[in-house]
């Protein structure tokens, strides 16, 4: 039996280094009576110190609990700290899980399929979307059960005794089965540390809702000391979007809208320009094609185009436009991007595209004659060349 099952607000006290094992990632020391808690059923490792030692991990391995350490331990007693802020968190996070998943099961029959308990963000993934007003009232009912102080007991039953408990889910271990009991609330089978009385958790509060697989849905939730945290984190987030956008906090939902609706405007205004734009465009890249002998015409869009999917436009609208081989790009970085309109035979153009591939690198593809390719910019003049040379002997 762990001493923290029956004991979890003991943080500090005695106990002797057994053995001192090194490892990879440092040292493992092992104790004859550790109530650091290891890593497992979802919840996070207590950390510490062992000594003048610091415990950086917890973990369990063929049922012994190893605590790792920097530097070797010697053997014999030592004084030993659990940190207190972060046992309590997480004891106020657990013990929060299995109610807010116990509010879910009983209010609305969802069943919570996987639980995670990190540093600071719990989540349940429940078996089908709630509601805001399921979440809400689930959520009441947690708090609600809160500030009734009511009592948290340990039970510990025998395999042919667990039937005798109404457990929300059939346990997962053999042998004895340790019950967690908030009165008249929940009745769970976990090997977890938790509180003593529901009061002791403080408050409950849920956080962003995702769908992840299937019809699973994630709720984050906040338990105690990191509830207030986040609470004040989303205050302070509050007011500062507030004060940037000179609004109430309570008018946020209204203004951020509307700020949201004339960005939509905008945005329409600049693409309905951005087209007629693009259009004058490929009108000037028409008559500059048209305009020559050449048998390849080049063009350096770069000051025109600000983006390749506008300079694929302006390059299919003039193919569509024209009998004649042109080369439109444009460099970003050290990048070339080119839009290749070869004006002959299809299977000719393909060949050529095949050779830039196989003896100039280049990437790209296209179909009909028309071929969008990159580069690298150092490159440009020599695949003009090759380009042009090709098309000459076309």
């Amino acid at each position: 039996m762990r001493p923290y099952y029956d004991d979890p607000y003991t943080t500090e006290f005695k106990a002797n280094v057994t053995e001192c094992i090194s490892r990879e990632d440092g040292f493992a020391a092992l104790l004859d009576n550790s109530y650091f808690y290891p890593t497992s059923g979802g919840q996070e490792h207590d950390i510490g110190f062992i000594g003048q030692e610091e415990v950086a991990d917890v973990i369990e391995e063929e049922g012994r609990v190893l605590h790792i350490v920097t530097r070797k331990i010697p053997i014999g007693e030592a004084e030993c700290r659990i940190d207190r802020k972060r046992r309590v968190g997480n004891m106020q996070q657990h013990t929060g899980q299995h109610m807010l998943s116990a509010a879910f099961d009983s209010l609305f029959g969802i069943e919570t399929v996987s639980s995670r308990l990190g540093e600071y963000i719990g989540s349940i993934d429940l078996s089908r979307q709630p509601t805001e007003a399921e979440i809400s009232q689930a959520v009441e009912a947690v708090n609600m059960v809160i500030r009734e102080n009511r009592p948290i007991t340990v039970h510990y039953a025998e395999p042919g005794d667990v039937g005798s408990f109404h457990l929300r889910k059939p346990p997962k271990v053999d042998g004895t089965v340790r019950i967690i009991d908030v009165k008249d609330f929940d009745m769970s089978a976990c090997g977890g540390t938790h509180c003593t009385h529901t009061s002791e958790i403080g408050v409950v509060l849920t956080g962003n809702v995702e769908k992840v697989k299937g019809a699973l849905t994630r709720i984050e939730f906040f338990c105690g000391e990191r509830a207030i945290r986040r609470y004040y984190e989303m205050f302070r987030s509050a007011h500062e979007s507030s004060r940037l956008i000179s609004a109430g906090i309570d008018d946020l939902p209204v203004a951020v809208q509307k700020i949201k609706t004339q960005i939509q405007e905008r945005d329409s205004r600049i693409k309905d320009l951005s087209g007629k734009i693009l259009e004058s465009i490929c009108e000037r890249a028409v008559q500059r094609v048209e305009g020559t002998d050449e048998s390849l015409v080049v063009v350096d869009l770069s000051s025109e185009i600000e983006n390749t999917e506008d300079m694929r436009f302006v390059g299919s609208c003039v193919s569509k436009r024209t009998k004649k081989s042109f080369a439109f790009h444009r460099t970003e970085g050290n990048i070339s991007y080119m839009n290749l309109n070869l004006a002959f035979e299809e299977s000719l153009a393909t060949s050529v595209m095949s050779a830039l591939r196989s003896e100039l690198g280049v990437k790209g593809g296209g179909r009909g004659g028309y071929f969008s390719i990159t580069f690298e910019a150092s490159e440009k003049e020599k695949v003009v060349e090759f380009v042009r040379s090709k098309v000459g002997n076309g």
